[in-house]
């Protein structure tokens, strides 16, 4: 009968066991779900991020990346010559080139020029991981290989445009290209 009675005391005491174990389980679960969450008051809202100095809003470190319009430059304009009273006075030039590209016309836009071949892969793989398809065009220029990397060629000046903000957002300046 010893035999019995061992088998019957060793699976009571596994059950007790479990039963004991599920029941710290709930009791540390539900004291974990009532308790405060460290730090969540401690949050201050972003109105109240202030400069150290106390002189208004924290500085934005991204300026710099941001792209700047370009400069304005102050043309003077040329002074009139009325050719009816002044015999002397010649046509006025024609005009070099247009401001605005014809429309015909197609663009390439570079990210840049290298004096390695390394350098201009980076760049290459910098804007092939943007999503962009760019090539490098090595040219001899005073004794020295430049690496071109370029985009293009483009022939809707929408495109180059919306192109141009997005390389400007990822700190990448491009040139305007235009092929003859």
């Amino acid at each position: 009968m010893p035999n019995t009675l061992q088998r019957g005391t060793t699976l009571v005491g596994f059950i007790a066991g479990l039963v004991l174990g599920l029941a710290i389980a709930v009791a540390v679960a539900l004291f974990i779900t009532n308790a405060p969450v460290p730090f969540v008051n401690k949050v201050r809202p972003a109105s109240d991020h202030v400069n150290p100095a106390g002189t208004g809003p924290l500085p934005d470190p991204n300026k710099p990346l941001y792209s700047q319009a370009p400069a304005k430059v102050a043309v003077p304009e040329p002074a009139k010559i009325n050719p009816a009273t002044d015999p002397k006075a010649a046509p006025p030039p024609a005009e070099k080139g247009n401001i605005f590209p014809a429309e015909d016309s197609r663009f390439l836009l570079q990210a840049g020029a290298f004096r390695t071949a390394d350098d201009a892969d980076s760049m290459r793989a910098r804007l092939a991981l943007l999503g962009f398809d760019a090539r490098v065009f090595p040219r001899e220029q005073d004794g020295t290989t430049l690496y071109r990397v370029r985009l293009g060629p483009y022939g809707n000046l929408d495109d180059v445009n919306r192109i141009r903000k997005t390389m400007a957002e990822n700190g990448i300046d491009v040139q305007l290209v235009r092929l003859k």
